[in-house]
């Protein structure tokens, strides 16, 4: 039987990830707002937005995993005790967001026509068309704001983050149900206005977390003049997050995938695989946040030089975010139909009935979904970002992928096999995760003794 870990490494934690947690879970509800709005237009607004955000998630996700790159040097130069590189290393963060912004918003415009090549239902692409244009331009707001949580994770200081991201939820749901179901003068505006409400949000975010950096005094170390781009910087930042990229981008490639063949089975399953999705990535947020906190934990203790406290950090992140999921997971199988009820309020018996069957599976994956977002975060503080790569490859494009596909477009077998694929692939990048962690420690504990 395992020793218990030490109350304080699980305080550690548990103080750096309860604000990223509350600031997670805002932000995501910006999407959640938006789906429901959606909903309130009707199933096919429902699944067209399902499509439109679907495509943007995928980039944006790539986006993020570009400025995760961020991560673990800025936690070491914290651990080293050099606020000045901490803060140099920021600027360069915002330089890596600005001119990697270009060509994910020319992918983003670009995606519509991807899914009118893959056959998706006419009746949704001019609707699924504007929600990605007029999302499109909160692309930069949003590698900002992710280049701006990072640093602020790193030097503990993750309450402006939060601050930021509820005084902008707020606003960010009033504006959407104003724009996208229209009153007080102004129009119903639909996907367009759904759109646009999260470009505001995202870029209110990210103002208030720079005045935060900018006028905070327990900040004041930290802060460095304007900086041009540095290359051995941008250089150190981009050597992690490219990976980071294509890593988040096979995870996220492989969910958008799903989704895209559900819309080939018709809008009803769609709109129902977008609910227990929704959800899903809801429930998500809290190993999301729990793993940045974990990486900077990891790289406080490279830069400390503290193996043993290095070592702790990661398998305390790990079960603590298995004991969230199974919980998680519990309360979605419980509360699946009125879940459903809550996002489809018109919807007949039977999309219903499929919703909750959807969200049935999704409950069981939590598990994996929770363990491999871990598992990424410690291994992401290590900047051990090539290798993972490797797991998502072969646990989405080797092994869940095709049998989703097998089972429902070779066999013609229930569409919850999609999810079922969703399932193993998670759960074989989860296992190699862990053991990848659990290897470098050992080397890393050999070469010190």
């Amino acid at each position: 039987m395992s020793r218990p870990e030490p109350p304080s490494e699980v305080r550690g934690l548990l103080i750096l990830a309860a604000p990223l947690v509350v600031a997670q879970l805002a932000q995501m509800a910006m999407g959640v707002v938006g789906t429901m709005v959606a909903g309130q237009l009707g199933v096919r607004q429902l699944a067209a937005q399902g499509l439109g955000a679907t495509a943007f998630s995928m980039i944006l996700i790539m986006a993020f995993g570009l400025m995760a790159g961020l991560d673990p040097h800025v936690a070491r130069a914290v651990g080293e005790g050099n606020p000045q590189r901490a803060g140099r290393l920021f600027y360069q963060g915002l330089w890596t967001a600005t001119l990697g912004a270009l060509p994910l918003i020319a992918l983003i415009v670009l995606s519509g026509r991807a899914l009118r090549w893959m056959g998706q239902d006419p009746r949704l692409m001019d609707d699924v068309d504007i929600y990605l244009d007029w999302s499109a331009i909160g692309i930069l707001p949003a590698m900002w704001f992710a280049a701006s949580r990072s640093f602020l994770s790193a030097i503990g200081q993750p309450t402006v983050v939060m601050r930021a991201a509820l005084v902008s939820n707020v606003i960010h749901a009033i504006i959407c149900l104003w724009l996208g179901l229209g009153g007080f003068g102004v129009p119903r505006m639909g996907m367009k206005g759904i759109a646009l409400a999260s470009v505001i949000g995202r870029v209110l975010m990210v103002l208030l977390l720079w005045a935060g950096i900018r006028f905070s005094r327990s900040l004041a170390e930290f802060r460095s003049p304007f900086a041009w781009p540095e290359w051995p910087l941008l250089h150190t930042v981009l050597r992690s997050g490219l990976p980071l990229a294509l890593q988040y981008g096979l995870e996220a490639s492989g969910f958008a995938l799903v989704t895209f063949w559900m819309g080939l089975l018709g809008p009803e399953l769609l709109a129902a695989h977008e609910v227990a999705l929704n959800l899903s990535a809801l429930a998500f947020q809290v190993p999301f946040a729990l793993s940045t906190a974990a990486a900077m934990r990891v790289g406080h203790a490279i830069g400390r030089r503290d193996e043993p406290g290095l070592a702790r950090a990661g398998w305390t992140a790990l079960r603590v975010g298995v004991g969230y999921s199974v919980i998680s997971g519990a309360l979605m199988m419980l509360f699946r139909e009125p879940m459903a009820r809550l996002y489809l309020p018109h919807a007949d018996p039977g999309v219903l009935s499929v919703t909750c069957h959807f969200l049935a599976i999704a409950a069981a994956f939590q598990l994996a979904d929770g363990a491999q977002a871990i598992g990424f975060g410690v291994l992401r503080g290590l900047d051990d970002t090539r290798v993972p790569v490797l797991f998502n490859l072969l646990g989405f494009s080797l092994l869940g992928l095709p049998l989703a596909y097998w089972q429902v477009f070779v066999l013609h077998n229930d569409a919850a096999w999609l999810w079922w694929g969703l399932s193993v692939a998670l759960g074989v990048v989860a296992l190699s995760l862990a053991l990848r962690f659990a290897w470098l420690v050992r080397v890393r504990r050999r070469s010190v003794t």
